[in-house]
């Protein structure tokens, strides 16, 4: 390197002033192509590398969040798994109970039955009890009703005939009394029919004598 710069001080030594500014302009145009293509390739280089490391960093990107999306699923899935487990647990425990509670609810209800059943058949027994003893009441009433009804129809067909007897013989009585006044009052009457022919005789009599007195 420091033989080409040695060089190229001599050669600019030989050069005249106007070769040495058309030689620096071309170098110095070169030099400028030159660190323009190396911009260049490097913003190239940058860029595809930009590009690599993008494509890069989207697929990392992706697996991570695959990973992510996985381990956040297997979370999911274990926690869904402990809830479904709880819910099971939880339902098991209800459906057993709630089990429990119908087999106690049976137990009641066979124990409620026989009960019933006791006590329907000691309540049969009583009514029918009460029933025959209500019938043989109704009975005995029925019984007692005939004897008392036929007394007093033997009553009152016996006062019927001591009434129609009295009846009779009251007529009589009275049609021997009735007869008794009819022939007093018939007798009074001829007496007093008498009297009064009587006096009115006596009367005549007395006016006569009277009149011849006269």
């Amino acid at each position: 390197m420091g033989k080409k710069k040695g060089g190229n001080k001599n050669k600019l030594a030989k050069m005249s002033d106007e070769e040495r500014a058309r030689y620096l302009q071309h170098r110095a145009d070169m030099e400028e192509e030159a660190r323009r293509r190396k911009q260049q390739l490097i913003a190239t280089f940058m860029k595809n590398k930009l590009k690599r490391e993008d494509a890069f960093a989207r697929l990392n990107l992706a697996k991570i969040n695959q990973e992510w999306r996985t381990i956040l699923r297997n979370i999911k899935c274990k926690e869904l798994k402990e809830e479904v487990e709880a819910v099971e647990k939880t339902c098991t425990e209800c459906i057993e109970n709630k089990n429990a509670v119908i087999k106690r609810l049976l137990c009641d209800l066979d124990e409620s039955e026989d009960l019933y059943s006791t006590m329907l058949h000691a309540h049969m027994e009583r009514v029918e009890k009460i029933i025959r003893i209500h019938n043989d009441r109704v009975n005995f009433l029925t019984e007692l009703y005939e004897l008392d009804k036929k007394e007093i129809i033997d009553n009152y067909q016996r006062e019927m005939e001591l009434y129609k007897q009295k009846k009779f013989e009251l007529q009589k009585d009275l049609e021997c009394v009735f007869y008794g006044l009819a022939e007093k009052a018939r007798t009074d009457r001829l007496r007093n029919e008498e009297e009064h022919m009587l006096k009115k005789d006596e009367l005549k009599n007395s006016v006569s004598s009277d009149a011849v007195i006269d």
